[in-house]
C-alpha cells in the first residue's frame, strides 16, 4: 500500500511503519516522498495528478497545508499536491471515510475538536480527516493592558479602543492579519466566493488604519510573546511553559467576530484505492494519544515515536492536535493560569474552520503587495483588490 507525504513528514512517518511491523502489521506499506527542490518537486506533481485523474495514483496521502507566508524553497511558497484540498474534496477525488471513522475507537471523533474535524465532512460524506490545525493569534502582557481583561470582537472595536499600547504593537504585525480576518473564503459545495471586493477592501483599509498607529515605542515587540499572526502551537506551548508573564491570546477575527481554524494536516484515502482497510488502518494510527502528546509507543521495551510531530513545515512546530484537550491537559500544569484561561477562551471563539488553500495564498499576496508599496501603490487599492476577487473566481469555476 502506497501513502503520499510531504518530505518533511518521511522521518516520522517511518518510525511510524516501524512501530507497526514491530506490533506484528504484516500490511507493506510504501512511502512515496514528495520532493523537497522546486525542480524535482514539479515534475514529480504532475506525474501524480495525472495518474490520480486516470483512476490511479497512491492509495493514501498524508500532507500538509501551505501556511500563508511562509518561504519554502527559493523564496517561493512551496506548492503542495492539491493546491486547494477542499475543492478536491468536493470533486470527489476522495473516499467516503465515515463508517470507518465513525467504528474506529483510535481516532474517535467525539475526543477531537469538532469544528476542526467538520472541514472535511460534506453532504455526501467524510472524505478528510484533519490531524493538526491553528488559529492565528496575538499573545499579550496583560500589564501592558490597561483593563487587564480587556477583550474585542473585532478589530473596528479594537481601533476604537483606548488599548494603545495593544494597538501599537499589532500595528508592526499586520501582515499576520491575512487571510483569517476574513473568515471563510468559499463555499466549496455550492461554487461561491464568500470574501467579496467591499470585504475585502474593507479589512485593508482597517489593516492600514493600525499601520498609522505604529510608533517606535512598540517596535521591538517586547510586550508580546509572539507576533500577530504567529501560529497557536505546541511549540509556542512549549515556550511559555519557562515564562512568568501572564498573557492574555487575542485571536485574529473576522469581521463579524469570528475565529475561524485552519488545518494544517490532513489524510485522505483515494478514491481509486483497491486497499481501502488497510490504507485507514495506517491513518488512524496518526490519531493515538501517545502522538497527540508526543509521548511514546513502547514495544518490547522500545519507545516508538518519541519525537513524533507531524512534519516539520506544517505540524506542531505551527499546530495543535485535534485532539486539542489532550494538549491542553498536558500543558495546563505548567501555563500561568490567566494565560491557561485566557487561551481556552480564544479556542472557545472558534466558530469555523478550513484548509489553507491557494486562496488563502492569494489574499496573503495580495495584501503583501499593497503593504510594501503603501504610499506609493503601482495601482489603485480598488484595482488591486478587483483583480484579486476575479481570479479567484475564475479559479473556483476551473
Amino acid at each position: 500500500m502506497v501513502v503520499c507525504v510531504n518530505y518533511d513528514f518521511e522521518q516520522d512517518m517511518e518510525e511510524l511503519l516501524d512501530y507497526l511491523s514491530a506490533i506484528g502489521v504484516e500490511t507493506e506499506y510504501e512511502l512515496l516522498v514528495l520532493p523537497s527542490r522546486t525542480e524535482d518537486r514539479e515534475a514529480e506533481l504532475t506525474r501524480l495528478r495525472t495518474e490520480i485523474m486516470a483512476g490511479g495514483g497512491p492509495d493514501a496521502f498524508v500532507l500538509g497545508a501551505v501556511l500563508p507566508g511562509t518561504m519554502m524553497d527559493e523564496g517561493k511558497s512551496q506548492e503542495p499536491l492539491f493546491p486547494n484540498v477542499e475543492k478536491s474534496m468536493y470533486s470527489h477525488l476522495f473516499l467516503d471515510l465515515e463508517d470507518m471513522a465513525q467504528n474506529s475507537e483510535i481516532v474517535d471523533l467525539e475526543s477531537c475538536n469538532q469544528v476542526v474535524m467538520d472541514v472535511g465532512v460534506t453532504s455526501q460524506g467524510r472524505f478528510l480527516l484533519p490531524l493538526t490545525y491553528t488559529f492565528s493569534a496575538l499573545l499579550f502582557d496583560r500589564s501592558a493592558l490597561n483593563d487587564p481583561d480587556y477583550t474585542f470582537s473585532t478589530l473596528e472595536e479594537l481601533l476604537q479602543s483606548g488599548e494603545e499600547a495593544l494597538k501599537g504593537v499589532m500595528a508592526w504585525n499586520t501582515l499576520g492579519l491575512f487571510p483569517d480576518c476574513l473568515g471563510l473564503l468559499a463555499d466549496y459545495e455550492g461554487q461561491n466566493l464568500l470574501v467579496t471586493q467591499e470585504s475585502l477592501q474593507a479589512a485593508v483599509e482597517q489593516a492600514d488604519a493600525l499601520v498609522a498607529l505604529q510608533d517606535e515605542a512598540y517596535d521591538t515587540r517586547e510586550l508580546a510573546y509572539a507576533g500577530l499572526g504567529i501560529p497557536v502551537s505546541w511549540n509556542t506551548l512549549s515556550g511559555l511553559q519557562r515564562e512568568e508573564t501572564a498573557y492574555a491570546v487575542f485571536p485574529v477575527s473576522d469581521q463579524e467576530g469570528g475565529v475561524i481554524a485552519a488545518v494544517t494536516t490532513y489524510a485522505a484515502i483515494n478514491r481509486n484505492t483497491e486497499h481501502p482497510q488497510e490504507a485507514f488502518a495506517l491513518i488512524e494510527q496518526l490519531f493515538r494519544e501517545e502522538l497527540a502528546t508526543q509521548s511514546s509507543l513502547e514495544v518490547d521495551g522500545y519507545h516508538h515515536c518519541s519525537s513524533f510531530s507531524y512534519g516539520t513545515n506544517s505540524g506542531f512546530f505551527y499546530s495543535l492536535p485535534v485532539k486539542d484537550q489532550l494538549a491542553l491537559d498536558y500543558f495546563a500544569p505548567n501555563l500561568q493560569p490567566d494565560t491557561m484561561a485566557s487561551l481556552r477562551a480564544a479556542m472557545e471563539r472558534m466558530d469555523s474552520a478550513k484548509v489553507y488553500s491557494d486562496f488563502d495564498q492569494t489574499v496573503y499576496q495580495m495584501h503583501d503587495t499593497w503593504h510594501w508599496y503603501y504610499g506609493n501603490p503601482e495601482e489603485p487599492l480598488e484595482d488591486l483588490v478587483e483583480r484579486t476577487i476575479s481570479s479567484m473566481e475564475m479559479a473556483l469555476a476551473e
